[in-house]
């Protein structure tokens, strides 16, 4: 988001006269770059244990969804339309009650989530994002009609370093989205096929 929407303005600089769009496209880059700094705090977990000292606070998760889809921006709709390419995002959310968590990891969470459902759109699509309450858990499901994994990539893609993605892939993005899971409590399943 950093990059795209700092990229945008650059473009397009008569969008600075905008005041309302400038300060919402700042807004965005300014939660991008505190949400990434903590991604590098995070990076940690993949080496050493967890400290039992963060805090939780409320989350509610259609907030989350919106917020993702706005830092998400400048991959599924402005350079993707730059390419030629249309790709579309569905929301189906019902009203979750607000819970405990950590918003950053969160919000980093699906924004790994939505990238990667970019990724595997290369000729445009809809991503499908979707809430709902199951007994006293929150369920978030992340679909897009994209290739989809090979049954191989699919038992890998949650092991660190492993990409699909050659030279733009860190192999960090699923990963990181497992061990945000893990920390609220919650499991992960990843349906595929190619």
């Amino acid at each position: 988001p950093i990059l795209g929407f700092s990229q945008m303005l650059l473009a397009h600089p008569e969008n600075l006269r905008d005041t309302e769009a400038a300060q919402r496209y700042l807004g965005m880059i300014n939660l991008a770059a505190k949400d990434a700094a903590t991604v590098v705090t995070r990076l940690r977990d993949f080496y050493r244990p967890r400290e039992g000292t963060e805090s939780f606070g409320p989350v509610r998760l259609d907030e989350i969804v919106g917020q993702a889809i706005s830092l998400t921006q400048a991959g599924w709709k402005d350079q993707a339309q730059a390419k030629g390419i249309t790709i579309s995002i569905e929301t189906k959310l019902e009203n979750i009650p607000p819970f405990m968590g950590n918003q950053v990891e969160l919000r980093q969470a699906l924004a790994n989530l939505i990238l990667n459902a970019v990724y595997a759109l290369p000729r445009g699509g809809t991503i499908t994002l979707s809430t709902r309450r199951e007994e006293d858990h929150a369920i978030l499901s992340v679909s897009d009609t994209g290739t989809g994994m090979t049954e191989e990539v699919r038992q890998r893609c949650l092991e660190p370093f492993f990409t699909t993605k050659g030279e733009e892939g860190t192999g960090m993005g699923l990963p990181a989205v497992y061990g945000t899971v893990q920390r609220h409590g919650g499991t992960l399943e990843i349906e595929t096929e190619v």
